[in-house]
């Protein structure tokens, strides 16, 4: 704007400066020397120029006030541009603010539930060893593990395999609700389901099995088929020395893995210890 302001001044200066020749044009045309014709030029020339320079300087006035004018608004247009960009600024750095704290609450959260399930999962692994110190006979040891089982999972069958090392085998140790003959069944590693579970370390869970795959006597009026199968492998260094199958009527909720991980820390090494099998 201060430019526009300058250069109006010096254009009503020369406007001022060559009124001031009209004036004394006219002015002349009253010597009495001048013939009477060229005093009649003079004072056309001098109305005329003075009339001309009022118009010019009315119009340079309205364009610079026009100059004025959108120069205003430039200004203006940039001061609210730069506003809107800081408004801009501050509204995505308050967004990156608010989906921080939103992932830090998440993340909170995310901890508390794994802690409260970690905590949840302790309990039921410390019912599922209880008392289980007590017992020094392997076979006795099993059964109380499947009853401890039983009483945690509502299990209506279980079976506990342990390894022999003699044989290179897993044979059974203990069953509940086990009504097949073949008592005797053994399976090596990768063998059929369970010894896939033993070579892979993993506990593994089938849910909707056929209908009949399992008969269980419920009760003396009848017969169950249970859906879904819990496969649980203990573990002790880096062999798997016993592996527990189990039956429900249910689905089981529980993180299995992580489960199946505090359980081992509790039985495993009294397993190993009983068929003589290091961690090594």
């Amino acid at each position: 704007m201060k430019k526009f302001d300058k250069a109006q001044k010096n254009i009503t200066t020369a406007l001022t400066i060559w009124l001031i020749v009209c004036i004394i044009v006219a002015t002349a045309t009253f010597l009495p020397s001048l013939q009477e014709f060229i005093k009649v030029i003079l004072l056309a020339f001098a109305a005329i120029s003075a009339i001309a320079a009022a118009i010019m300087a009315g119009y340079v006035k309205k364009q610079f006030q026009a100059a004025n004018t959108m120069e205003s608004q430039i200004d203006f247009l940039s001061i609210k541009g730069v506003t809107d960009e800081n408004a801009r600024s501050d509204a995505e750095e308050n967004n990156e603010q608010i989906k921080q704290e939103k992932l830090r609450q998440e993340k909170q959260a995310k901890a508390k539930r794994e802690a409260e399930e970690s905590k949840q999962l302790d309990q039921v692994a410390d019912k599922i060893a209880a008392d289980l110190d007590q017992t020094a006979d392997l076979n006795e040891y099993f059964d109380k593990l499947l009853s401890n089982f039983a009483k945690v999972f509502d299990i209506v069958q279980g079976v506990a395999y342990a390894y022999n090392p003699k044989i290179a085998k897993y044979e059974i140790k203990s069953t509940y609700a086990y009504y097949t003959p073949d008592t005797d069944r053994t399976f090596e590693i990768g063998e059929g389901i369970n010894g896939q579970v033993a070579k892979d370390k993993k506990t593994l869970q089938l849910d909707n099995i056929p209908e009949n795959y399992i008969q269980v006597v419920v009760s003396g009026l009848g017969q169950g088929s249970p859906k879904h199968l819990i496969f649980i492998p203990l573990i002790f260094g880096k062999q798997t020395v016993a592996l527990v199958e189990l039956a429900t009527f249910e689905k089981k909720n529980y993180n299995l893995n992580i489960l199946s991980e505090k359980i081992n820390k509790r039985v495993a090494q009294h397993i190993a210890d009983n068929i003589n099998i290091s961690a090594e």
